[in-house]
C-alpha cells in the first residue's frame, strides 16, 4: 500500500526497512541506499524525509486499523460477557426454581451453591475505610517530576537529560 508517490529508490529503501530482520542494522541499510543517490547531503536528507512521511502515514493507518479492530473486539467481548451473564442467571434461576443442585451437560457441568459475598451500599464512603481495606496503586508522574527539575528541585532516582528529537512539520 502506498500513500505518497515515492520514487522507485525511495520505495526500495522503505521495503528494505520494513522487511529487515531484527539482527539487521537499519542504519547500514539506509546508508547503502543513500550511497546510490548522487548529490549533496541535503538532497539525500530530502530523499529520506519522503520515505519518513510514507512510513508515518502507514504507521498511522496501521494504528487506526488496530484501533478499529480493538473497538470491534471490545464490543464483541461485552456482548459475549452479557450473554454469559444472562445465561448464568437464567440457568441458576431454573436450577433454583426446580431445586436442582447439579447438571451434567454435553460440554460442561454446572452446580449450584451458596457463598458469602460483600455488597457495596450506595451510601459508601471510601475515605471512612481503614487503610488496610483499601488498595492504592502508585504511578510515576514524569511530567510532575520534570516540572520539579525545571524549578531546581532534584528528585532522587531521576535525572533530567537532553534528548535529540525530530519534529515533523
Amino acid at each position: 500500500m502506498k500513500i505518497f508517490e515515492l520514487r522507485q529508490e525511495q520505495q526500495i529503501l522503505l521495503d528494505r526497512l520494513f522487511w529487515c530482520e531484527p539482527e539487521d542494522n537499519e542504519a547500514d541499510i539506509i546508508r547503502s541506499e543513500l550511497n546510490k543517490i548522487d548529490g549533496a547531503i541535503d538532497r539525500k536528507l530530502s530523499f529520506l524525509t519522503s520515505v519518513l512521511a510514507e512510513s508515518i502515514a502507514l504507521s498511522k493507518l496501521s494504528t487506526e486499523a488496530k484501533k478499529i479492530a480493538q473497538e470491534r473486539l471490545e464490543r464483541k467481548e461485552k456482548k459475549a460477557k452479557r450473554a454469559e451473564e444472562k445465561l448464568r442467571e437464567f440457568i441458576l434461576s431454573v436450577m433454583k426454581d426446580f431445586d436442582i443442585k447439579k447438571v451434567e451437560g454435553d460440554i460442561l457441568n454446572v452446580s449450584r451453591y451458596e457463598r458469602d459475598v460483600v455488597i457495596q451500599l450506595q451510601n459508601f464512603d471510601i475515605d471512612k475505610l481503614p487503610s488496610n481495606l483499601v488498595k492504592v496503586t502508585k504511578v510515576i508522574d514524569k511530567k510532575a517530576i520534570n516540572d520539579e527539575f525545571k524549578h531546581g528541585i532534584g528528585i532522587e532516582g531521576f535525572e533530567l537529560v537532553k534528548k535529540d528529537c525530530l519534529r515533523i512539520f
